[in-house]
């Protein structure tokens, strides 16, 4: 993907006068994709890998325990917190049985994996998101917190060697 640097400047004035700001409504204010956001992040923030790792990168999750499912219409923010269930493919779609988390997902539709460790509100957060071909986000995973708000470090570990294993899997 390309960006103009006029684009990436415009990203990082965003990123900067509204820090606490949703990617996606970063990628609104900006005119660019969240994909083009994640781009412009402080070298190390996120790491993008094809979508062809959707189902390792879900499988894994799904051992990770309790997480926070986001998805983010823009009008909604919708959150699920809960383990990730195994996913299957069937019928075209990568089918989760869970409760609270279950629904159908189009596995074929996510371009990129991106996972992303950046300060929100002051607090470290890592998440996994899910971008489609035009670069918008499907819906981000986000590791889960102990009683005193801090990341549980065992999902920092899975998140940290998931984002190294695929880092090394992508051809150069």
């Amino acid at each position: 993907m390309t960006i103009s640097p006029d684009l990436c400047a415009a990203i990082r004035a965003a990123l900067t006068d509204t820090p606490q700001a949703a990617l996606e409504d970063i990628a609104r204010s900006a005119g660019a994709s969240v994909a083009q956001v994640l781009a412009c992040l402080p070298e190390g923030e996120a790491t993008l890998v094809p979508g062809t790792y959707f189902q390792e990168a879900m499988a894994d999750i799904a051992g990770w325990g309790e997480i926070t499912l986001v998805i983010n219409t823009g009008d909604v923010i919708l959150e699920a917190k809960g383990a990730l269930p195994p996913g299957k493919v069937a019928q075209g779609y990568f089918n989760l049985h869970g409760k609270p988390i279950g629904g159908h997902i189009r596995a074929d539709a996510c371009a990129q994996v991106a996972l992303v460790a950046r300060p929100l509100f002051g607090m470290e957060t890592r998440s996994v998101q899910f971008l489609n071909g035009q670069g918008a986000c499907m819906f981000k995973v986000y590791l889960g917190r102990d009683a005193d708000r801090a990341l549980i470090p065992a999902q920092v570990a899975a998140f940290d060697a998931l984002r190294d294993r695929l880092t090394q899997q992508v051809p150069a």
